[in-house]
């Protein structure tokens, strides 16, 4: 819910992108959404494991397990 977010810094969580479930962890909030969407809590997640080291950013809330 919009400046209400679900997960806090450093929390894992999932996500689906292309099909494939990346995990990582809570790096930024963005807590009443971005430009490009303020509908929702937002949310950079720092997936770094054997494959890959990456930031994604902006996964609306509503996407995360």
């Amino acid at each position: 819910m919009k400046g209400h977010p679900k997960y806090q810094y450093g929390n894992l969580v999932k996500f689906e992108l292309n099909g494939e479930i990346k995990e990582g962890i809570v790096y930024i909030i963005d807590e009443y959404g971005t430009f490009e969407d303020d509908s929702d809590v937002s949310y950079d997640i720092l997936v770094k494991n054997e494959k890959e080291h990456c930031l994604y950013k902006h996964i609306n809330e509503k996407y995360l397990k």
